[in-house]
């Protein structure tokens, strides 16, 4: 009887462990596709004031998870191009518009031409 009664305990502790550790914080996978003129171009972004994150290099198939308390605070995020010999190139959205923007193409697509820089 004891050792049930120890069993389901465990089951329910294992149980609120994994409801616990899934509903604390909600996750948004953002699916990135970017392309420049000329490709191979580094691409970072950031959201609000947090570090600069690297995402890769042109052209960029990616998908990056933000967490979804951080988008819907309407934070700025900010993603740029960077290359040598040329000027960096950055696009900015609201959290909102982020979210609808990606709803809507089932993506974030952005193709910047990069101008030399002289």
């Amino acid at each position: 009887m004891l050792s049930r009664i120890t069993t389901n305990i465990f089951y329910l502790a294992f149980l609120a462990l994994i409801l616990v550790s899934f509903g604390c914080s909600s996750h948004q996978p953002l699916k990135f596709n970017v392309h420049t003129e000329p490709e191979g171009a580094h691409i970072i972004y950031k959201l609000g004031s947090a570090r600069w994150v690297y995402l890769g290099v042109t052209p960029l198939d990616a998908v990056e998870v933000i967490a979804e308390d951080d988008i819907e605070d309407n934070q700025t995020f900010a993603i740029k191009a960077l290359r040598c010999g040329y000027l960096e190139q950055v696009r900015e959205w609201t959290g909102e518009s982020l979210l609808d923007e990606h709803d809507a193409k089932g993506m974030i697509f952005w193709t910047p031409r990069l101008v030399k820089d002289n």
